[in-house]
């Protein structure tokens, strides 16, 4: 996606190896770039019958990918503490961009079974959200078609640890490495 490329190149800063792009994708949102992005995936990822992803920051692109192929999304919710293991499905994960550790959840009623899921979310980096989120839908009986991400960094290990468990990954914009403050594209 060139203009996603484009706009990480021009409004994209590195922080401590972390890439911050807040003003256009996951904290001030650009809704024009996101439906352009949502269609994209969505056409990668194929058929599917619900999109799921993370809160907060993987909404807008759960949303807009759930949007361009005229189906639901569901959001996992983040909690402090672990709710009813008969009603939830829950995994704990670690944030490296938050720090400290959370509960994921999602009411299983919401989900269901026997569904074509996809995860969509705003970054991959080392993947243990998106991994959780994978074991979540296939513990709950529903097949796992893929995930799509709208910026993947290769070098932090996130896809190789997807594709350990046969997961298909498509990325909208591929960061291959960060070297002096410069974000460089694939």
């Amino acid at each position: 996606m060139e203009e996603l490329r484009k706009r990480i190149l021009e409004s994209g800063r590195v922080e401590s190896q972390l890439v911050i792009v807040d003003s256009f994708l996951n904290h001030r949102t650009d809704p024009r770039l996101m439906t352009k992005v949502g269609i994209w995936l969505a056409e990668k990822l194929g058929d599917f019958d619900v999109a799921v992803t993370a809160e907060a920051s993987g909404i807008p692109a759960a949303f807009a990918t759930a949007r361009a192929a005229g189906k639901d999304f569901i959001y996992a919710k983040k909690q402090n503490r672990q709710l009813d293991p008969e009603l939830h499905l829950l995994r704990q994960i670690s944030s490296p961009t938050k720090g400290g550790k959370t509960w994921i959840t999602i009411r299983k009623e919401l989900l269901g079974q026997g569904r074509n899921v996809v995860i969509v979310d705003d970054f991959l980096s080392q993947g243990r959200t998106a991994e959780a989120l994978g074991s979540m839908i296939e513990e709950a009986g529903n097949r796992l078609s893929g995930f799509g991400f709208v910026i993947e960094k290769t070098f932090t290990g996130g896809r190789s640890l997807l594709e350990s468990h046969g997961w298909r990954v498509e990325s909208a914009a591929i960061i291959e490495s960060i070297e002096n403050q410069q974000i460089n594209l694939k």
